[in-house]
């Protein structure tokens, strides 16, 4: 190299001005400089070197003569992440190739030893003529600053929470840390070439949370934002984006901050809150009064049907204190069981009338644990039970103990319900013979009153108009019974045979019950019995074979019309059980023998009772079986001589 040109370019770009000379050598002030500086080498025209100062020399444990191109091609040269630095690759051949300045460019070199020395390399042009060039380069030794770095580096890539530093709007990315790839999958050099990378990852819904946090931090606020993203494999992650604004003359030059993968804690937190929710949705649709109060003694959480029940919203009861809800002549009690649930540990359970909005007492019994925290009790969580209607239901009981023998008589009928069912395939044919003789009575009694009085009318021409009306209401009256008795002999067959099918409707099983009654009054009367009823206050719809049902009843209570004695008594139940209704017909007639009670239900049996005279077929009772059975309910009997009978029928609403 023959000459230097008066300007060399420093870091900033910013020209220094040097002394003009025709020589390095000549120049005994730029000698020293080079000779008492970090180690220097100048390289030229095909990158062979044109002047190596002793240090560079001294660095490699070569003479200066013995630093040729062949020489810096086989030097081991590493980044900071430890890759072998190509030749074209380091910066004073890339200075030469691109003819610019490279500057702060940090490499290591390892000798033979595998020793390892850091420096900072500036390469800068010094052009010879317009169309040669040279590059002198300047070695800094910064093996301890690049130790701290490294140290710095190391700690910071083992952070799996991604560290960023921005320009103040974002629009430049100065630093971001490894972890961005176990986050996001992109290298740091990808993020570095292409920042929308990170924006382009965040779910379309979060969006506009991700602008606002940006905005805060423009306006010199911190900020956090959580919101979902997709990794560049297609996963999904929960990310917590915080920034700092860094401020200079009150100004933000930049934004730092960190980005933390919190997907098994949003996933924890999620299960959380469909936990809670499921524990108040529990809550909000138990019918019972469900409540906590503080260690004062006032509403902390109350479910919503229980303050419903009061006539309250959960709001309302909040905050007020536990006896103001409460009976002014219950509150002593409520107290002593308060400082019972202080003193134990265990459940207390106790009774407590509450007054709903209405001033309507309400009873409810309650079920209650202390809450202890730190061995003191800070309150308590409560269930509450109303049994306003068990304690009437109580109350109705003690005033139905006149009633408990037809209960008792009820009662015991499932017991005996095994020992009754019988087999009775032997007495099959002396059945039917005793069924069509009676049937043929029945059938030959009215036809012979039609008969008779018929050709008695024919035959005297003279008989006088009341006899003859009277013959006729006979003969009307015997045939109205005849077309009965055949009716119920065909639908007994049609029972029988399965042919006829049920035809079902909604209908009140109360009315009923009173058609059936009200077509009987004129017979009770007669027989001056006395009909007693309870039937529950609310009407109770069943969907059922209307006339079928009504001819049930009418059988049952047809029969304890006929076998109870003048001046008797016949009392008709009807309760409902959830899905299901009762109807029991009680008499206090003559009763059924006990050897005959298993054969009721019995096709073809007829009963015979002592001290009556028995009409009719003996197919009633079966056919009202057959109808129950039908409509898959049951019906059971329990009788005494004497004492009465009553039949139980009950029916799926």
């Amino acid at each position: 190299m023959k000459k230097i040109t008066s300007q060399i370019k420093n870091k900033s770009n910013k020209k220094v001005t040097t002394k003009k000379t025709s020589s390095i050598k000549k120049d005994t002030n730029f000698n020293f400089f080079i000779k008492s500086l970090a180690p220097i080498i100048v390289i030229g025209k095909n990158y062979k070197p044109e002047f190596v100062n002793e240090c560079f020399a001294q660095l490699f444990n070569k003479s200066k003569k013995e630093i040729t191109k062949d020489f810096l091609f086989k030097l081991n040269f590493y980044d900071f992440a430890n890759h072998k630095i190509q030749f074209e690759n380091l910066p004073f051949i890339t200075a030469f190739n691109e003819k610019k300045n490279v500057i702060d460019s940090e490499i290591k070199y390892v000798d033979e030893k595998n020793n390892e020395t850091w420096f900072r390399v500036n390469s800068f042009i010094v052009p010879k003529n317009k169309k040669e060039h040279s590059v002198l380069t300047f070695f800094t030794d910064i093996t301890k600053e690049a130790d701290l770095e490294n140290i710095f580096r190391e700690t910071i890539s083992n952070i799996s929470t991604v560290l960023f530093s921005t320009s103040y709007d974002g629009s430049e990315l100065n630093f971001i840390s490894e972890a961005v790839r176990v986050v996001y999958g992109y290298s740091p050099n990808e993020i570095y070439q292409n920042k929308l990378k990170l924006l382009r990852s965040i779910k379309p819904n979060y969006f506009n949370n991700f602008k606002n946090f940006i905005n805060t931090l423009k306006e010199g606020n911190e900020s956090s934002v959580e919101y979902l993203m997709v990794d560049r494999f297609g996963k999904e992650h929960w990310v917590r984006h915080t920034g700092v604004p860094i401020f200079r003359n009150n100004k933000v030059v930049r934004i730092v901050g960190m980005i933390q993968d919190i997907t098994e804690e949003k996933i924890t937190q999620l299960k959380l809150e469909r936990s809670e929710e499921k524990f108040r949705l529990l809550i909000d649709t138990a019918d019972d009064l469900i409540f906590t109060l503080n260690g004062f003694g006032y509403f902390n959480m109350v479910n919503k049907n229980g303050a419903n029940a009061l006539g309250y919203t959960p709001e309302e009861m909040i905050g007020r204190h536990f006896l103001e809800f409460i009976d002014k002549d219950d509150e002593e009690k409520v107290a002593e069981a308060f400082s019972k649930i202080l003193n134990s540990s265990g459940i207390t359970i106790f009774e407590a009338l509450f007054l709903d909005r209405f001033d309507k007492s309400v009873l409810f019994e309650i079920h209650a644990k202390p809450i202890i925290l730190d061995g003191e009790v800070s309150g308590m969580l409560s269930i509450g039970r109303n049994i306003t209607n068990r304690k009437n239901d109580e109350q109705k009981i003690k005033e139905l103990n006149a009633k408990l023998i037809e209960a008792n008589r009820i009662i015991s009928i499932e017991r005996e319900r095994a020992r009754n069912k019988i087999t009775v395939l032997e007495e099959l044919n002396k059945l039917k013979s005793e069924f069509i003789s009676n049937v043929s009575h029945e059938l030959r009694t009215p036809l012979a009153s039609i008969v008779g009085f018929a050709e008695t009318i024919t035959s005297d021409a003279d008989l006088p108009k009341e006899t003859m009306n009277e013959f006729v209401n006979i003969i009307l009256s015997e045939g109205k019974r005849l077309a009965k008795l055949i009716n119920d002999l065909l639908d007994f067959s049609k029972l029988e045979s399965g042919e006829d099918e049920l035809h079902k409707e909604q209908f009140s099983f109360i009315k009923i019950t009173e058609e059936v009654i009200q077509h009987f009054e004129k017979s009770i009367l007669e027989k001056n019995l006395t009909l007693s009823k309870e039937f529950p206050q609310n009407d109770i719809i069943i969907n059922a074979d209307k006339e079928r049902i009504k001819k049930v009843i009418s059988n049952i209570l047809s029969n304890a019309i006929k076998f109870t004695n003048s001046g008797g008594r016949i009392s008709i139940l009807i309760q409902e059980f959830g899905k299901e209704v009762e109807i029991a017909i009680s008499d206090t007639g003559i009763g059924i023998p006990e050897n005959q009670i298993h054969n009721i239900f019995q096709k073809f049996a007829k009963i015979t009772r002592p001290g009556a005279q028995i009409t009719g077929a003996g197919f009633g009772l079966v056919s009202s079986k057959q109808i129950v059975d039908l409509h898959k309910g049951f019906i059971k009997v329990r009788s005494e001589e004497n004492k009465g009978t009553t039949f139980i029928i009950r029916l799926p609403k």
